[in-house]
């Protein structure tokens, strides 16, 4: 691109929201600036902000995959000859440096520098392929999000816990259910809503972010709310790209008696957004019918109270799966203790080990994998800092 172009700079229609963007430099190169200096100023700011001074197209290839267009929201093909036209003459733009504009080499020793080091070409395709696997605007920013209820809008979440598959030990059976149900529905395959349920500390919750962490890198995104949210799902669903493969995770659903928020989540199971190709409902629970029951919800005026109660437990048989976590035997405790441990390159012998596990199993109430972690943590952490490790508990 020639610099002062300006009729290049003005054909740009699919990216134009990313010229909006660095506007000043866009007036400078089309020679209509009013104050030079100010504009190249303004733009100096953009890339010390972004920590990019020295690579200014690598800034622009930032912003050209966070903006929201025509073709990273629907990739049609027919417009990859215009992406590839308009990529060019944006790369183009980011290559352009003070010395290289008219109306500042008259101020060059008083202006800040940009460096601009070689830089691969910007390829149509590498794009696509990019809003494919990670998203657009907002969407890229993260591969988990929170509801903001009362904003109506999706919080990108900054730091997602990067627990693996492999950091999760026993339980092999259930996570592969819950595994291949997700393959399938990334792949556009028929697949099935998810209800997680079990006794708590069992891994429920960490099992949904492991499988998450697991095919992030093919598209999946999954967005947390609360059983209070159950109320926005329609709007959520009317948010979310038709062509990304989102997962709606709710933990520890439960409704009270007399709560009508089952009645949302019921339509939302079997009704028109659970048809939505683009989403799926995971939840995890304590309880096997989610809603907590009393007697006197069995002995209340209702004339057809055992039709009320039957619509009240059918709630959890409307998940396509269900898949149960249940409390571990002593053996299963120790092995998930052992394989923590070994994660870790810490070894014990097995006699006192398994004493410290029963001791510790017992003071915290019970067995579960979540137990297990937090006296591996301690016993990592004693071992490490010089202390006996026997005096854990």
């Amino acid at each position: 691109m020639e610099i002062c172009d300006f009729n290049a700079i003005d054909s740009v229609s699919l990216l134009s929201g990313v010229t909006e963007v660095v506007a000043p430099l866009v007036r400078l190169v089309a020679g209509r600036s009013s104050n030079p200096a100010s504009d190249w100023g303004l733009y100096y700011y953009m890339l010390a902000r972004a920590g990019r001074t020295g690579d200014p197209v690598g800034f622009m290839r930032e912003l050209i995959l966070a903006d929201v267009n025509p073709m990273s929201v629907n990739r049609d093909g027919a417009l990859t000859g215009e992406l590839s036209r308009e990529l060019k003459i944006l790369r183009a733009l980011a290559m352009t440096t003070a010395k290289d504009i008219p109306s500042l080499k008259s101020h060059l020793d008083e202006l800040p520098s940009v460096s601009v080091a070689g830089a691969p070409e910007f390829r149509a395709e590498e794009f696509v392929s990019d809003w494919k696997q990670n998203g657009y605007g907002v969407f890229r920013q993260s591969v988990a999000f929170l509801w903001d209820g009362s904003a109506k809008c999706l919080r990108p979440v900054r730091y997602v816990t990067p627990i693996k598959m492999s950091d999760l030990k026993e339980y092999e059976e259930e996570r592969a259910r819950i595994y291949d149900n997700t393959v399938c529905f990334v792949e556009g395959l028929p697949a099935n809503n998810v209800l997680l349920y079990g006794d708590r500390g069992t891994g429920k919750s960490s099992t949904v972010h492991a499988v998450l962490n697991a095919l992030s890198n093919r598209g999946l995104k999954l967005i947390e709310l609360s059983k209070y949210a159950i109320r926005d799902l329609s709007e959520i669903a009317g948010l979310l790209p038709q062509n990304m493969r989102f997962l709606l995770f709710i933990d520890d659903l439960s409704f009270e008696s007399r709560s009508d928020d089952y009645a949302e989540l019921k339509a939302a199971l079997e009704g028109s957004v659970s048809r939505s190709s683009n989403m799926l409902i995971y939840a995890t629970t304590n309880r096997r019918h989610l809603l907590k029951e009393t007697h006197s919800d069995r002995e209340g005026d209702d004339l057809h109270a055992g039709d009320t109660i039957q619509e009240q437990l059918s709630l959890s048989d409307r998940f396509g799966l269900t898949v149960t976590f249940m409390t571990p035997s002593k053996k299963e405790f120790f092995s998930i203790l052992c394989g923590i441990l070994a994660d870790r390159g810490v070894t014990l012998p097995p006699d006192e080990l398994s004493l410290l596990a029963e001791r510790w199993a017992l003071s915290r109430g019970g067995r579960s994998p979540r137990a297990a972690k937090q006296l591996a943590d301690i016993l990592e952490s004693r071992i490490k800092r010089g202390l006996d490790y026997k005096d854990a508990l």
